[in-house]
């Protein structure tokens, strides 16, 4: 008797905690879904560290005196719904939204030592050149002096080596660098403004949310095939870009939103660079036994099996990581566009193409990269497709009597 009774003890006790278990996760759960808790807990920091280091004098830029200003017109600060990983906290202006980031760390000093062991750093005008030629290493862009000082747009005091470290430390993340370089095609969200490391970009309305196996029931087919066909138009955008095209080694559904003035940009530019940049990268001799040990996320490189090197260029393209990854997707839990779509059979030909093109579609030198031609041919498809089912779905769409793109 008394064992059971020990028995009934411990059972009631296992089952309190299990209660006070599930509690609490539900409290937490829904705590941090309140965006505002959740910058109070987590982002508020991040704000806190940026004022203080303004205040003594460490960093410098235009979003310091916004942010940490006593008259600061920002209100309505906030977690991300999205994209935790790149952006710190929201907040809003004027009724617009900002997004806060950090830039990367990295490791490329910025001073060097002298004879007796201490630290120099470099003029105003010796960092000027020191952006320029990083600049163009990287990014095979050419700024003249006014564009290298309009760039730098915050001033530096010549003895404050903390304000030019931090300044460094922007123009080595490639987020920070895409956006201010390619400002004037508006294909990412563009610079609002610069704290030290802190920067703030527009905020994107994201168009589409996580692929889910939802998707296979909800009936937004006619909203997918719209977002396919302006993600396509946007990689045609990239492939144009001078002085070389902008490869995208992440491609992800959920990333992609609309300005206010309703124009498709892709959130982060993290792992978007100039073709000759990826090239480098992709065939700078790290040794490898298969090809995987060259990719980079989604950009393929190849394995050199004489040398057991990575020492060729990116084998496929923007395309094929379209097909792939967003039309295609990964399955029932991670599905692509056209999931649940039906499509017509030189349709899924010409995707299946797309994704392992035929030579006579590559493009050259690249065999896993379909060329134009067969790009244009897939968006036509998709465009007839998106087009029928407006009609059967008695809507009008905004570009419906704009033909088919040419060649």
């Amino acid at each position: 008797m008394l064992t059971a009774l020990r028995r009934k003890i411990r059972l009631g006790m296992q089952r309190t905690v299990l209660i006070a278990v599930l509690l609490a996760v539900g409290v937490f759960s829904y705590a941090f879904l309140n965006l505002k808790f959740c910058f109070k807990l987590m982002s508020h920091r991040s704000l806190n560290l940026m004022c203080q280091k303004f205040e003594k004098h460490e960093y410098s830029g235009s979003l310091c005196e916004e942010l940490c200003g006593p008259q600061s017109s920002f209100d309505n600060f906030q977690c991300p719904l999205n994209d935790m990983k790149t952006i710190l906290f929201t907040a809003e202006k004027n009724g617009d939204m900002y997004a806060v980031k950090l830039a990367r760390h990295n490791d490329d000093e910025l001073s060097w030592t002298n004879s007796k062991g201490e630290a120099i750093y470099p003029k105003i005008e010796e960092f000027h050149e020191i952006v320029k030629l990083h600049i163009i290493l990287a990014y095979n862009v050419t700024l003249d002096d006014n564009m290298i000082r309009a760039l730098v747009n915050q001033e530096i005091s010549d003895d404050n080596s903390q304000q030019m470290v931090s300044f460094w430390r922007l123009f080595k993340d490639n987020n920070y660098m895409m956006g201010k370089l390619f400002d004037e095609e508006s294909i990412f969200p563009a610079v609002l403004g610069s704290c030290g490391p802190y920067y703030a970009t527009e905020g994107l309305e994201i168009v589409q949310s996580n692929p889910s196996i939802m998707q296979y029931l909800a009936s937004n087919r006619l909203q997918r095939l719209k977002h396919a066909l302006n993600i396509m138009e946007y990689i045609f955008r990239l492939d144009e870009m001078k002085p070389e095209p902008l490869k995208m080694c992440k491609m992800q559904v959920n990333r992609f939103g609309t300005t206010p003035e309703r124009r498709l940009k892709y959130q982060s530019a993290e792992h978007i660079y100039v073709e000759s940049q990826l090239d480098k990268r992709l065939s700078r001799g790290v040794k490898c036994h298969t090809n995987k040990d060259c990719h980079f996320h989604s950009c393929i490189g190849m394995c050199d099996e004489e040398h057991k090197a990575c020492t060729h260029i990116q084998q496929n393209n923007n395309f094929q990581i379209f097909c792939e990854h967003v039309l295609l997707g990964g399955g029932t839990f991670q599905p692509g566009l056209l999931s649940g779509v039906r499509l017509s059979k030189p349709l899924q030909k010409l995707v299946k193409m797309c994704i392992q093109p035929p030579k006579e579609h590559q493009v050259p030198g690249r065999e896993l990269a379909p060329n134009a031609q067969l790009a244009l041919r897939i968006y036509n498809e998709l465009k007839q497709l998106h087009q029928a089912a407006a009609a059967a779905a008695g809507s009008e769409t905004p570009d419906e009597g704009q033909g088919q793109r040419g060649v």
